[in-house]
């Protein structure tokens, strides 16, 4: 069978979300997608709940089970067992609308057979239902991360919806001892090869636990330096607007020093020596600044 899209959740320890997890899919007003579970080496098994889960509602369910790596080695592990060619990358601690599925098979049949697009981006808000990222126009709006997200300056979380080719296209690196690649290198690496279609609509409710990725904040930056730094040299991409460049050379100096990277090193491995090297005083003061507030404890 060819499902309409495929909703991709890593989990890892978060067996008390499954019951709220369960109810947004089965709450669905269209349910022919598949639900793909890539547990990421909890000690909790969540299988058996799962396929109950499955057998409960008719929702295709697969749970596959690898060592701990991280989320991006999650997304890494889940290409052999897609089987759809769309893919929503759906936390376990948040919650879709009603008529996500809808929503989303609708712009698929829209936009499924223009091959230049490769991600179709809904807005994501809070439980308030304010969006966090407010989108130029009432209508479907095509161009890419670049130009529409960072040139626009349009930072914030919204629901992407990758192709499946895309998201294979360009897989997670994986960096020895860390656990953490954002992903940076997925909407931003692909933007100069694949369009994003920006649809007005919020479909994705987001839920910041505090043991999640999103509140661990600089700290756990610090602890996955080497991915911290590939994600700055992504954003060294001369398309991106100038304040965006400094911003990630800086970036680049702070974590390459935390992983005990020479200036030398750092600025070879950017691939812009020259650019990132007239950052450097500015990212030496922000390495500066960030390590006295790692030392107060403030993170």
């Amino acid at each position: 069978m060819q499902y309409s899209f495929t909703v991709l959740t890593p989990i890892y320890n978060r067996k008390e979300f499954l019951p709220a997890l369960f109810d947004t899919l089965k709450n669905q007003t269209r349910r022919d997608f598949q639900w793909l579970v890539i547990d990421d080496g909890s000690s909790e098994d969540s299988r058996r709940e799962i396929e109950e889960f499955s057998r409960e509602t008719g929702i295709f369910s697969e749970y596959y089970y690898k060592e701990n790596g991280g989320k991006h080695t999650a997304l890494n592990y889940s290409h052999p067992y897609i089987k759809s060619d769309w893919v929503l990358i759906f936390d376990s601690d948040d919650t879709l609308t009603p008529d996500a599925a809808e929503t989303i098979c609708a712009k698929i049949s829209r936009y499924g057979n223009c091959p230049e697009i490769g991600i179709l981006s809904f807005q994501c808000a809070l439980c308030d239902g304010v969006p966090l990222v407010e989108f130029a126009d009432a209508d479907d709006t095509v161009s890419d991360h670049i130009e529409y997200r960072i040139n626009g300056r349009r930072p914030g979380d919204c629901c992407e919806v990758v192709r499946t080719e895309v998201l294979k296209k360009y897989p997670f690196p994986v960096y020895e001892n860390e656990r953490f690649l954002d992903e940076t290198h997925l909407w931003l690496g692909s933007a100069d090869e694949y369009k994003t279609v920006y649809i007005s609509k919020v479909i994705y409710l987001a839920e910041y636990q505090s043991g999640g990725l999103t509140r661990q904040g600089l700290t756990m930056w610090v602890k996955n330096p080497l991915g911290k730094m590939h994600s700055q040299i992504v954003g060294l991409n001369p398309r991106c607007c100038l304040s965006f460049r400094i911003k990630r050379a800086m970036l680049l100096i702070f974590y390459g020093k935390a992983a005990g990277k020479t200036l030398g090193e750092i600025r070879r491995l950017s691939g812009h020596p020259l650019f990132v090297g007239m950052c450097t005083l500015p990212g030496l003061a922000l390495c500066l600044y960030w390590y006295r507030y790692l030392k107060d404890g403030k993170n």
